[in-house]
């Protein structure tokens, strides 16, 4: 007879041993995670890599967008939220009592689903970050990091000679540019991305994953999407989650043709979702 799981032991996740020869710059062991003790995530672990884009994948509610809020402690801004187990970037556990927030997020950049330039002009926007954490000494120093920054999210050509104009005149397509250039304007280490092309047009969306694959020379890069195409064009790894759990992870290639659980193939074949 055929048992119901609900309430066991997470099953073990699907997937093979991550290549020794790639760098691990985030370990999350053991990772739960519960709002006002009803659970969002049962014991995750995951390894990302450096210099790769990690895709996490699975239906609405199935805790993609809960586990990278874990990634920069977004969840501490909801107090009925409870985290457990143990994340690391590199050696160092970020949610050690000693750990500096500010600092954490400093290195831990994050990109919203929806574009949100702040009410400011567009160097301002840019020039925010480095501002408030002093990494600029002159405004020779901010307006070579600003026009860096706006090079690097691939807007510079389109806005170079209306800095002044405001942030939230640009196009969706350019806003979402324009937080990827905020985002990566105070030289994080990992670039956070929650749906980052889900308000924008097919033309838009190109931009964004285009940019995502330059972005990576520089950057270890988390994406949430609910696309299975853009995750199979824009990742190395994939992550599949399903109420809660992490059921299967491995190399996006293997991930869309091979995978080694029912709950994967079932949800990559559109039979759930």
């Amino acid at each position: 007879m055929h048992t119901n799981n609900a309430g066991t032991a997470p099953a073990p996740v699907t997937g093979a041993p991550v290549d020794s020869a790639l760098n691990i710059k985030m370990t999350a062991k053991d990772v739960s995670v519960a709002y006002s003790g009803t659970p969002a995530l049962k014991k995750v672990s995951l390894d990302i890599i450096e210099n790769k884009v990690t895709a996490l994948i699975g239906p609405s509610g199935c805790g993609k967008t809960t586990f990278l809020r874990c990634i920069n402690r977004m969840n501490d801004l909801i107090p009925t939220c409870k985290v457990e187990g143990e994340i690391k970037l590199g050696d160092h556990d970020i949610y050690a009592r000693d750990v500096d927030v500010e600092v954490l997020r400093r290195r831990i950049g994050m990109v919203f689903q929806k574009p949100n330039p702040f009410p400011k002009s567009i160097y301002d926007n840019v020039a925010y970050g480095p501002r408030i954490h002093g990494l600029a000494k002159t405004k020779e120093d901010l307006d070579a990091i600003v026009h860096k920054s706006l090079k690097r999210a691939g807007l510079l050509d389109e806005v170079e000679n209306r800095l002044d104009a405001l942030g939230t005149s640009l196009s969706g397509g350019q806003q979402q540019r324009l937080c990827i250039a905020r985002a990566i304007a105070i030289e994080p280490e990992v670039i956070l991305m929650d749906e980052p092309c889900s308000a924008l047009d097919p033309i838009a969306t190109a931009k964004i994953e285009e940019l995502i694959d330059e972005l990576k020379e520089r950057y270890t890069i988390v994406i949430v999407t609910h696309s299975m195409q853009q995750a199979a064009r824009v990742s190395d790894f994939t992550a599949y989650f399903h109420l809660g759990e992490l059921v299967e992870k491995g190399e996006t290639n293997r991930i869309f043709t091979s995978p080694q659980h029912a709950k994967t193939e079932a949800y990559i074949t559109g039979r759930i979702g």
